[in-house]
């Protein structure tokens, strides 16, 4: 699967920043510029090009949830 037209990326992000703002409450602007999965036998490959602002607070919030 490849996600990388301007239209799909940008719903992408929106979904993903709504998301995240919903479930996690962090207020972050999230852009996707690119995503790509392959599958091969049963092992599944992503690569992600995302771009994401948040307060510095914000990012300490994180970094604390996720254990650094």
């Amino acid at each position: 699967m490849k996600i990388e037209s301007k239209f799909m990326t940008g719903l992408v992000s929106r979904i993903a920043g709504k998301a995240i703002r919903d479930r996690l409450g962090y207020n972050v602007n999230i852009q996707l510029n690119g995503l790509r999965t392959a599958i091969l036998e049963d092992r599944t490959h992503v690569h992600l090009d995302i771009d994401l602002e948040l307060t510095k607070e914000e990012l300490n919030k994180l970094m604390k949830s996720i254990g650094f």
